[in-house]
């Protein structure tokens, strides 16, 4: 596996390759175009007993985002020295560390502003996790824990702990609404759907003050019921948003399956729409699209004014990004 471009990731696939030969041919053709590289190989066994199709998938994934984090290195230290099947011999003490540290709430919130394009007030605020840092220094960066816990089977564990301390957040946010993060295996779960209607039934205001994006580290299985889920939150107010469009296929199955209120465009196509026409392009039909659907757009990973301008020139409502505020404290909270 290896970075392709800026977050897009490739996995060769099958045991015949010669991964070495593929590597020098990679590097004859990049430097005949000249640019100087380096490519270096290693393969990764995917065979992994007692493993379905899904759970191996998503420890693939955890697998990209470690490598992504860190390399080969990285990997190794994360068990995948042996392949899947080692991540697995090892996962299950790192699984009982991370329920441990769920249960005891050893993280915290961060919360960043989406402010609105037209005239640059606050719309919502986003809550971010942030884990502590661990003994064995696993799991420290937000995106392992997530995708670790939904590897392992946590998610639910988490996404309830995280709404928890979302929900004591917004009952003294003073009005400002909240957004928290949803995987898709708690957005499928009849259990985690009863868990929550069950507290918004409870508190009603609570609804008034959250905002829930769905998010697409874990695919969704049971399309159903995660629209039955979908459709009880917006009949008791809340407001829900796609996170990340376009960095998966799975968005725009989305798109199609849910009614959601706004859609976040992932931050990469802001970063290339402002090198390519084309890419501006793609932004805009995406932004037509939400519009079809009846949903406000979102940019996130604003990072310059001119960034900002460029997504309110395609049509994007709401930015959020360092431009307008790094995550900290709640605002009035």
């Amino acid at each position: 596996m290896g970075e392709l471009a800026a977050g897009r990731y490739g996995v060769i696939s099958g045991t015949s390759a010669d991964l070495a030969a593929i590597g020098a041919q990679i590097e004859a053709v990049v430097r005949k175009a000249g640019l100087d590289a380096a490519v270096a190989t290693s393969s990764l066994a995917l065979d992994a007993e007692g493993l379905t199709p899904m759970q191996a998938t998503r420890a693939l994934r955890y697998a990209l985002s470690t490598f992504a984090r860190g390399g080969s290195a990285a990997m190794q230290q994360a068990g995948f020295a042996d392949g899947l099947s080692g991540f697995v011999a090892i996962a299950c003490s790192r699984a009982l560390a991370l329920r441990q540290a769920i249960a005891e709430r050893r993280f915290g919130m961060a919360f960043q502003p989406i402010v609105s394009l037209g005239d640059g007030a606050i719309h919502h605020v986003e809550a971010l996790l942030r884990p502590q840092p661990g003994p064995d220094g696993e799991l420290d960066q937000p995106g392992d824990f997530v995708t670790f816990a939904e590897t392992v089977g946590l998610s639910e564990e988490l996404d309830w702990a995280v709404l928890e301390a979302v929900c004591g957040a917004a009952r003294r946010s003073r009005g400002i609404r909240i957004a928290a993060n949803l995987s898709g295996l708690s957005l499928q779960s009849p259990g985690f759907r009863a868990r929550l209607l069950e507290l918004l039934d409870a508190e009603p205001l609570l609804a008034s003050r959250l905002l829930i994006e769905i998010t697409e580290t874990a695919e969704i299985e049971e399309e159903a019921e995660a629209v039955r889920m979908v459709e009880a939150l917006r009949r008791r107010g809340l407001p829900l948003c796609i996170d990340d469009f376009g960095a998966g296929a799975a968005a725009f199955r989305y798109l199609r399956a849910f009614r959601v209120d706004y859609v976040k465009i992932d931050g990469t196509y802001v970063r290339n729409a402002m090198r390519s026409e084309q890419d501006r392009g793609i932004v805009a039909a995406m932004v037509d699209l939400a519009r079809n659907v009846g949903a406000r757009v979102v940019a996130e990973q604003i990072e310059t004014g001119a960034e900002a301008a460029a997504m309110r020139d395609l049509g994007v409502d709401y930015a959020q990004g360092w431009h307008f505020g790094r995550p900290g404290p709640l605002p009035g909270g």
